[in-house]
Order: C-alpha cells, then sequence, then structure tokens
C-alpha cells in the first residue's frame, strides 16, 4: 500500500516540476522590469517562496521516482544535484527579498544570474533523462549540417562471419539511431525497440515486420520515406541512418529478418560487410573514450606540448613533448585527465626518469611509448606489462640496461621494441627464448655484400 503511494507521488514528478520553473522563470522576468513594476518586491518575494516549496516537492518526488522507476543512480544524480542548488539559490533570493542579514550583502544580479544559469542546467540535465543525452546537440548539429557527416565505428571480430546478424550489427544499429524514442521508460507509438522480444510485439498499430509480406513491413517502407514526410524514421531532427544501414536492415527484413542467423547465412555483399566490420584488427584500441575537457587539453598545450587527435572521428590522441625539452616525471601528472585517451605518447629528449613508470601504468590505452635519447634504465619498466595495449617501446639511444631486456618478456602485446645504441651494443639474453628475436631490434643490421646481391 505504502509502497504504491510512493510510486504514485514519484510519477507526479514531470506534472510538478514545471511550478517551480514557472515560479522562477516568472520570478526572473519581473526581476528584470522591476523599475517599472512598483509592486515587484512583494511579488518576487511570494514568488521565489513557493518557488522553494513546489522545488522540495519537486525533489522529494523525482527522488521517489528514481527509486521505484528502474533508473541508475549515474543516470540522474547531476540532475538531482542541480535541483537541489536550484533550490537553494531560490531560498537564497527569498532570504534576501525579506531582508535576511546572511544575505544582505549580496547583488540581486547574482541572484537572477544564479537562477538563470542553474534553471537551464537543471533542465538540460532532466532532459537528458527522458529525451537522451543528444536532445539539443542533434537539432544544432542539423542546422550547421553536421548530421550529414556519418562517422562509424568498424567493430572487429575473427568470427565475425559466424556472429548472429541481428545482435551484432541490426540491434546496435536500433540502440544508436532509434532507441531513445523507442524504450522501456519511454515509447512512442507505444513502439519498444530496446529488444527482439519487444520489437516483434511491436506498437500501437501492430507488428513493424510482416513476416508474409516482408516488403510490406512498417519498418522497411518508414526507413525508406524520403527524410521530409512526416512518417519517415529516424525522425527528421534524429540520427539519420547511414545509406549502408538502410541496405542491411532492408536486406534482413526481405530475407526473413531472422534473429538467429549468421552474417554468413545471410549471404551479405562483401563490400556492404567491409562497412560493418574490419578484415584486420586495427592497431589502436577498440574502446569507446569519452572526449576529454577543453580546459584540460588547453592547459597541456600551454606546456607547448604537441597533442593531436589520431583521426577526425577518434577520441584517441597523440602526444609529443618534443617543444618542452624540461619535461620531467612530474610534468605526467597534468596529463592524468586524459591518461585513457593516450595511444601515441613520444617523451624523446626530455628529462624522465625511471620513476614515470609508476604513474605511466595507469594509461591503460597506451600503444605506442618513445622514449629515445632519455636516461631511462628499465629498472621498473615491468610496471607496464599490464597495459594490454602495449605493442611498440621505443628505446633508441637510452641508458637501458641489459639486465632488464628480460622484464619485456612479461609484456604479453609487445609488437617490436627498438633497443639500438650508438655506443655500444645490445643483444638479446642467452636466457631469453629466442621466439622474442623479431620484436627486440638492436639495430645491429649489415649488408650482403655477396657477389650474386652485388649484381643484382
Amino acid at each position: 500500500m505504502i509502497d504504491d503511494l510512493l510510486i504514485l507521488v514519484g510519477r507526479f514528478h514531470p506534472l510538478i516540476i514545471h511550478l517551480p520553473i514557472g515560479f522562477i522563470v516568472l520570478g526572473i522576468l519581473i526581476e528584470f522590469n522591476k523599475k517599472s513594476l512598483k509592486w515587484s518586491n512583494d511579488a518576487l518575494k511570494f514568488i521565489f517562496y513557493w518557488a522553494t516549496i513546489t522545488g522540495i516537492f519537486s525533489i522529494i518526488s523525482g527522488f521517489l521516482q528514481y527509486q521505484n522507476g528502474g533508473y541508475l543512480w549515474e543516470t540522474v544524480q547531476n540532475h538531482f544535484v542541480a535541483g537541489i542548488f536550484t533550490v537553494f539559490l531560490s531560498f537564497s533570493f527569498y532570504l534576501k527579498l525579506i531582508e535576511n542579514s546572511i544575505f544582505k550583502t549580496i547583488p540581486r544580479k547574482l541572484f537572477t544570474i544564479g537562477n538563470s544559469i542553474i534553471l537551464i542546467v537543471t533542465g538540460h540535465l532532466g532532459g537528458n533523462i527522458t529525451h537522451g543525452e543528444e536532445h539539443l546537440i542533434e537539432p544544432i548539429n542539423n542546422l550547421a549540417g553536421f548530421n550529414n557527416l556519418q562517422i562509424e565505428t568498424v567493430k572487429y571480430y575473427t568470427d565475425y562471419k559466424k556472429r548472429p546478424l541481428f545482435s551484432s550489427v541490426i540491434q546496435p544499429i536500433i540502440d544508436k539511431k532509434c532507441v531513445k524514442c523507442h524504450n522501456s521508460k519511454k515509447s512512442n507509438g507505444k513502439l519498444k525497440m530496446h529488444n527482439s522480444t519487444e520489437l516483434m510485439k511491436g506498437g500501437r498499430n501492430g507488428s513493424i515486420i510482416n513476416f508474409d509480406t516482408p516488403e510490406m513491413s512498417e519498418m522497411y517502407i518508414r526507413i525508406h520515406l524520403p527524410r521530409e514526410e512526416k512518417k519517415h524514421m529516424p525522425p527528421k531532427g534524429g540520427k539519420q541512418l547511414s545509406k549502408e544501414e538502410i541496405n542491411l536492415i532492408s536486406r534482413w527484413i526481405k530475407n526473413g529478418s531472422s534473429f538467429e542467423k549468421s552474417i554468413e547465412e545471410f549471404k551479405l555483399d562483401e563490400n556492404l560487410i567491409s562497412y560493418f566490420f574490419s578484415m584486420e584488427k586495427p592497431f589502436y584500441p577498440m574502446e569507446d573514450v569519452s572526449m576529454p575537457k577543453i580546459e584540460t587539453l588547453k592547459k597541456i598545450r600551454s606546456k607547448k606540448i604537441l597533442i593531436n587527435p589520431i583521426s577526425k572521428s577518434s577520441n584517441f590522441f597523440s602526444v609529443n613533448t618534443l617543444n618542452y625539452s624540461e619535461f620531467s616525471d612530474i610534468d605526467l601528472l597534468i596529463m592524468s585527465g586524459i591518461k585513457e585517451n593516450i595511444v601515441n605518447l613520444d617523451l624523446s629528449n626530455s628529462k624522465i626518469t625511471d620513476s614515470l613508470f609508476f604513474n605511466l601504468k595507469y594509461f591503460t590505452n597506451l600503444t605506442v611509448l618513445k622514449l629515445n635519447n632519455t636516461r631511462i634504465f628499465g629498472d621498473n619498466i615491468d610496471e607496464l606489462s599490464k597495459l594490454k595495449s602495449l605493442k611498440r617501446i621505443y628505446l633508441v639511444n637510452s641508458k637501458f640496461d641489459p639486465q632488464n631486456i628480460e622484464k619485456l618478456t612479461k609484456f604479453k602485446n609487445l609488437e617490436k621494441v627498438y633497443l639500438f645504441q650508438e655506443n655500444r651494443i645490445l643483444k638479446t639474453p642467452r636466457k631469453v627464448s629466442k621466439d622474442y628475436d623479431e620484436i627486440f631490434d638492436f639495430g645491429n643490421y649489415s649488408l650482403d655484400n655477396s657477389e650474386e646481391n652485388m649484381k643484382s
């Protein structure tokens, strides 16, 4: 009984939340025009008093909706905290208006500006929960023409042909382009598309897949409608399907809409498959990482450190300290905010020492590490052995100790280690397997001066 009552109160949150929003917006408008409105001060006291009261009820109902609505705390926490700040600012402004001694000296403009900003932030974060994180970004991208640029992440599987076409490709496309409006919490047209079971059920008008006449399937028809058509899907303001995605979904529907058949069984054209799958394993990691904050990048670049994305569509970066000759171990800390984004790090000709490795081991996606012309002995280099993506290490003309070469055999995914030294010759230790001869490059090259070679 009590649980049902709490659920009911929680579900009133979308209605209650508009009350403090209305009060605050009205209060801001009156504050901007207070000089021409003699009654403004009394009105503002009333408005921000009730903005506070209704705001508290909004927080309570929102928390109850979170507890009983199946939301993850990570999804709602920023909106929840911003809501508390909104109520706090409303109440603070009310205390200012009634001349409370604590807030008496604070300028009214600060409250007006603060309420305006926090209202926008809180509303935006709430919109992210109900409409998806790009509900404001999408139309902006459309206006700027960016939505026409299809940047897709190519997947790699050694056994991709044996994998089910639906779960490997079709469902991820639906998740990216359709689920925002068709999920367990929001189902436009009562249609849910977040899994195969719900997709089969269809929506208000029945199933969107016609197994008897595939080309009459509602899903098939809608993705082929001109973008200007009202029934075109995805909606005009959302992320559009690429030609390849439309082609693939069409082939899936026309060939029976099977949820189990493998990619190989659908006998798809290789050119179409290559759009979604790479035939070769990529050199850099495939993990999704978020774009770092602009402030963090600016701070690093202020040290004359070169930092650039490895490609236009990637959040991975290549970093080079060539222009900052004084770079030392402690300077690595300024990169802590982007440690997951760095895949290529060149610290050659810097003043680093072996202590660097204790912090460098947290750069989880590091793939290429260059330590040429440095005072690296390799005493702590085994700290990097757990970096799964590390493939190449450059230690040319360093102080690398031959006794530490064995430590490099603990690195599971190393493809090459460059150990050429101008003033000394390093070799693979006897106790190290000959399998590593291809991995360790000591630069001891010699020309073949045979008579046959001379003739060629």
